[in-house]
């Protein structure tokens, strides 16, 4: 499932744990999301920095929301 409507993508590095959380969170949660490694693909990283001004990983972006290595609380909210 997308987030009502929204597209879900998900911007990740390599061997990051966080990222790994992230991805289980969403699967888990059957949330259908493109994922994007932004140390490969400087499209996606570009597009996270302009939607963010930050280079942190994981970030989620739900249609033009972005969020910052989301909480758990955060993540269940997303779904509510």
């Amino acid at each position: 499932m997308n987030i009502g409507d929204r597209p879900v993508t998900l911007f990740v590095v390599p061997h990051c744990p966080l990222c790994s959380e992230a991805r289980k969170w969403l699967s888990e949660h059957q949330v259908d999301y493109a994922e994007h490694n932004v140390a490969a693909d400087w499209g996606a990283l570009r597009e996270m920095y302009e939607g963010t001004r930050q280079r942190y990983v994981p970030v989620i972006k739900v249609g033009d929301t972005f969020l910052i290595r989301p909480s758990r609380e955060e993540l269940r909210q997303l779904l509510s």
